[in-house]
């Protein structure tokens, strides 16, 4: 006899539905019925928690018990949060419970040096991927475990922490007991180490490093580091001391792996270019946010790299550095601007550099700009010409806009002409965007699942406007704006695919933070 039709559609997706990887079809999946719901919590592998107090570290491990890579996170760097936001029932379940986890990545949360021995005890010899980013609470005793007890590591992320300094000998316990890391991050966090054992890292990994990034060393004083590490592909990091080194010695001894690809070195100048030039044909990556180089040098540059993806900038990359990288850099995905604490000596992004921008570089993917005038004709040129886009952040940096606000017009020529779009971030003045903006970012942002808002709109109707769209969005982040804490909860309980929302500034005397109570709700 046949087997029944639902036997067999069964029968196919419990063959298919672990090759599914995206969270939100997986989602979907277990919603169907209770079968497919038991055959996602089986062979799920992967988890985001985007709210670590919303479930319970227990919940977490009845649905899904075979989990091999979890993401934790807390608020939004931004958030203004009284009170501590507590890792330790997680690290306490994870190393009890989780016994094929292999990944665990946590992010804006506090971590005692006694998790992360806890932590390390347990689940350190099974770890290949440990990245603890933008927290606070550890120590370099904490380090010191994850180097004495991970020991098969591939990836080890401690990017931007604030982190209490004991000694620096965590370096050499983690170069001691391991020689497969591929990735090694330790950028904006501020710790001492030892130089001798960096290089004795790389000289133990030789055959496996491939990413470097670091907070401090002098070029000239790691120059085994890039020796030994004969696979580097990225390196960020390092400064040179010209102060101490002659003019005829700079470079003695000093040479790039063949194979890099991706180039960040701190307070880079022109002097270093001989060291550089030679690779920036095959550069996928340039991180100037920290170089030490006019614009002229950075637009020499720039003209050299032909193949560039990923490019990372100050503030102080203006217009004419946009119109070199739209007229060079056809194949460019990423573009990232950050606020530097150094004053602004040029002139500042304006309309031109951003068409340029856009009509060269129409691989784009994600632009993240900081401008101090705009118009809405500029942002209808990126409408047109970005077809690819799927993450935009924009931040009106001047009060005194000389173009035509507000900005929706183009705001909604962005949402239609970039249809792929999934992150959108909007950070503007007084009146930069109005309610009818607001509406048109409802009406328009189909694919929308995150939203930023930071001082727009001017009434509660704006929002309610924009509720009546987005039906993907799943978070909402609102500083500076005009909304009363009613129409934010309606908006809430009107908006049923949102997740989590925080709010902080005009909306009230405290900062408010939301998520739906349903645990299946705030998981990826």
């Amino acid at each position: 006899m046949d087997e029944h039709p639902k036997n067999s559609i069964d029968t196919i997706f419990s063959c298919v539905i672990p090759y599914i990887n995206d969270g939100a079809d997986r989602n979907s999946v277990s919603l169907v019925c209770r079968k497919w719901y038991e055959l996602d919590c089986m062979t799920r592998k992967h988890v985001t928690v985007h709210i670590i107090y919303s479930p319970t570290p227990s919940r977490l491990v009845q649905r899904f018990p075979f989990l091999e890579s979890l993401t934790l996170n807390g608020l939004p760097v931004w958030f203004k949060r009284k009170s501590s936001i507590d890792i330790t029932p997680w690290i306490q379940e994870i190393s009890i419970s989780y016994k094929f986890l292999k990944e665990l990545h946590i992010r804006l949360v506090d971590v005692r040096d006694s998790d992360l021995e806890l932590l390390t005890r347990t689940r350190g010899k099974d770890l290949r991927v440990l990245k603890i980013s933008k927290c606070k609470g550890l120590s370099t005793d904490g380090l010191m475990h994850i180097g004495k007890y991970c020991n098969n590591l591939r990836t080890l992320c401690l990017k931007g922490n604030l982190v209490g300094e004991k000694d620096g000998k965590w370096l050499h316990e983690l170069a001691l007991h391991n020689t497969r890391i591929e990735s090694l991050n330790f950028r904006y966090s501020v710790f001492e180490y030892d130089d001798k054992d960096l290089t004795l890292l790389a000289k133990n990994c030789s055959q496996s490093l491939v990413s470097l990034k670091i907070t401090g060393g002098r070029l000239d004083h790691i120059v085994d580091v890039f020796s030994y590490a004969i696979k580097l592909e990225l390196f960020v990091g390092g400064e040179w001391d010209y102060f101490h080194c002659e003019a005829d010695q700079e470079y003695v001894g000093f040479k790039l792996p063949p194979h890099m690809r991706y180039i960040g070195i701190s307070e880079l100048t022109s002097h270093l270019f001989p060291l550089v030039l030679p690779f920036a044909h095959q550069v996928r990556e340039l991180d100037l946010l920290y170089a030490s180089l006019n614009l002229d040098d950075q637009c020499f540059l720039i003209e050299r790299c032909p193949n560039l993806e990923v490019l990372c900038i100050s503030d102080r990359f203006v217009d004419r550095g946009l119109q070199v990288t739209g007229q060079f850099c056809k194949k460019l995905r990423k573009l990232y601007t950050y606020i530097t604490e150094i004053p602004l000596v040029y002139e500042s992004v304006i309309d031109t550099g951003l068409i340029a921008l856009a009509q060269g570089c129409i691989e784009l993917e994600y632009l993240h700009i900081e401008v101090t005038d705009i118009s809405n004709e500029t942002m209808e040129c990126i409408g047109t010409h970005l077809k690819n886009l799927r993450d935009f952040d924009m931040i009106l940096r001047h009060k005194d806009s000389k173009k035509t606000l507000p900005l929706d017009n183009g705001i909604r020529a962005i949402l239609t002409g970039c249809s792929k779009l999934e992150r959108l971030g909007v950070s503007l003045w007084s009146k930069g965007l109005t309610d009818v903006g607001l509406g048109y970012i409802g009406r328009y942002g189909h694919n929308l699942r995150f939203l930023y808002l930071g001082s727009v709109g001017e009434s509660d109707a704006g929002l309610v406007e924009l509720s009546m769209g987005c039906p993907k969005l799943r978070e909402l982040q609102i500083q500076g704006c005009p909304f009363s804490k009613q129409a934010i909860a309606t908006f809430w309980f009107n908006t049923h695919s949102l997740r989590y929302m925080w709010v902080c500034g005009d909306c009230g005397d405290e900062p408010l933070e939301m998520t739906r109570s349903n645990f299946e709700q705030v998981i990826l």
